[in-house]
């Protein structure tokens, strides 16, 4: 009788919280097991007001946080040291889960994740799994790179929500946040109706303290705006990201 096996998913954004409620799409997250059986599907689904994003700590427990932690950068040149703090799932955290008939023999198999993301295009990933049929539970981590990003204003002030893809906020920093504004570079860039494209440098707005939000003026210069499609970039993991706008 071939033996069962249960395999679990979390995807971690990298440098940052799960995949929860406050991410792009979540419902939309596809999760597969491929491997000699068939194609498995681990179904992410939340539940309203109970699945959370994983429990961060600055201490590391074994077996229990994740391998990527999350790294504030310093804020300022009295700050020596990054802060740090490791990722940990409980019972409620967001996931994908399935069980699965396991081969008889070592097999290489692999997961097919497709998720979310504001450029339009979903975020395609492969992610080996080795199954041993001597060992019947599987818990595995995924990082997931990119920004969440989402227009808030292309006519007089050019402004963009930058969040990490868990959606957590971008801050000056703690307490509000572990992610502080001078670790990502913004800019939008503008397509006019004659075919130019002139790129505007934005700035955290502080009178918008907490949530993300990245603005600049539009000079009153610039020619009739055709669409805006805004970037993204985090220095300390290379986090990307873009959604355009019209």
């Amino acid at each position: 009788m071939p033996q069962k096996a249960q395999l679990t998913v979390y995807l971690q954004a990298l440098g940052a919280h799960f995949l929860g409620a406050h991410a792009y799409n979540v419902n939309d997250i596809k999760i597969n097991l491929v491997y000699s059986g068939g194609t498995i599907n681990l179904p992410y689904q939340l539940t309203e007001n109970f699945t959370d994003d994983g429990n961060p700590s600055t201490v590391f427990t074994a077996g229990a946080s994740t391998f990527m932690p999350i790294i504030t950068v310093q804020q300022s040149p009295a700050q020596q040291n990054a802060i740090v703090h490791f990722l940990s799932p409980g019972f409620s955290t967001a996931c994908g889960k399935a069980e699965f008939e396991m081969p008889r023999k070592i097999e290489q198999a692999h997961l097919d994740i497709s998720i979310p993301s504001t450029a339009g295009t979903p975020i395609r990933m492969q992610y080996p799994v080795l199954l041993n049929p001597a060992q019947p539970v599987y818990q595995l981590t995924v990082a997931v790179p990119g920004l969440y990003m989402t227009a808030a204003s292309t006519k007089k002030t050019l402004s963009v929500f930058v969040k990490m893809m868990c959606g957590c906020p971008v801050t000056m920093g703690p307490p509000a946040s572990l992610w502080p504004a001078d670790d990502f570079t913004v800019y939008a860039n503008v397509l006019d109706t004659s075919g130019k494209t002139t790129s505007y440098a934005l700035a955290y707005d502080t009178t918008q303290t907490g949530n993300s939000l990245f603005s600049a003026a539009l000079p009153a210069s610039q020619k009739t705006t055709k669409s805006v499609t805004f970037t993204a970039f985090q220095k300390s993991t290379g986090n990307y990201g873009v959604v355009t706008a019209s």
